[in-house]
């Protein structure tokens, strides 16, 4: 069970990248509107405007502070009529994001509540993080209810998150994020992956190459014999299972999505063999 914090904690998810100014901007602000306040950066390099990669480090991310933190998203957030700023609490967390299908792509029926950011006229929210996220940050550090802050919103944007979809016997399984090692995380748990095989041998199939085993690190050794066509020139492919818990294609001491070229939402084939 989380443990309500003491000292506020915001942090940063952005598409800023790490060699603009844009973090040290909204940092100052918080450091001088929130007494005592801790700022952490989770991630700066969220492909721009990629909603989806954004929602993938939201929930294996953001979700492992304490309960009563604050997040900031700033990830396509440009407001417009359907894509309004808000307000949304989830497990006992805060984010303050655009209403781009963020939140129920990371949240779902887990959404306590969720309130929209008005915005004052004449103002310019060309850098919303800045301008408005900040401030609206200070309010709820300073135990300004959400009700205080905006109108109720009823129905969020809805969109899902892109996962596995089964085809008779064979699944489809999307990459839905691509680590800075290279490594590709799977839509596909590895609890699903269990269910699904009941014991059962499988292949998978990553373009030209096929893995039939998951390995519990990318140095474990393969346990049978490799399949000539799970190796890339010579290096081999290795299924494991990421700390998220979902299913992850690596390459040990390279760069898996480089080498073969592989990008976000490209999909991988499964199947379950029954003998």
């Amino acid at each position: 069970m989380q443990r309500e914090m003491k000292r506020p904690i915001i942090t940063l998810t952005t598409d800023w990248g790490n060699q603009s100014f844009f973090a040290g901007m909204v940092k100052g602000r918080l450091y001088s509107l929130i007494e005592d306040v801790e700022v952490v950066d989770v991630a700066h390099s969220v492909e721009p405007f990629k909603v989806a990669e954004a929602t993938f480090v939201v929930r294996n991310a953001c979700l492992a502070f304490p309960a009563g933190t604050i997040h900031i998203v700033d990830v396509a957030s440009d407001p417009t009529q359907e894509n309004a700023f808000v307000v949304v609490k989830a497990r006992g967390q805060y984010f303050i994001c655009c209403d781009n299908g963020l939140p129920t792509m990371a949240f779902g029926h887990e959404v306590e509540e969720a309130v929209s950011i008005p915005l004052q006229e004449m103002r310019i929210y060309n850098f919303a993080a800045y301008s408005l996220f900040a401030p609206t940050a200070a309010k709820l550090a300073g135990g300004t209810p959400m009700a205080d802050l905006g109108p109720r919103v009823e129905q969020l944007r809805q969109r899902m998150l892109p996962s596995w979809v089964s085809q008779g016997d064979e699944y489809r399984i999307p990459i839905q994020y691509i680590d800075s090692y290279g490594n590709a995380y799977l839509g596909m748990s590895y609890r699903d992956f269990m269910d699904l095989s009941q014991g059962r041998p499988f292949m998978m199939q990553v373009r030209e190459y096929r893995i039939t085993e998951i390995r519990s690190s990318y140095y474990q050794k393969p346990t049978q014999p490799t399949h000539r066509a799970a190796r890339a020139g010579g290096i081999e492919l290795c299924l494991t299972v990421s700390a998220t818990g979902m299913l992850e294609i690596a390459i040990s001491n390279s760069n898996f999505a480089q080498y073969i070229g592989m990008q976000l939402g490209e999909m991988v084939l499964l199947q379950f063999i029954t003998r």
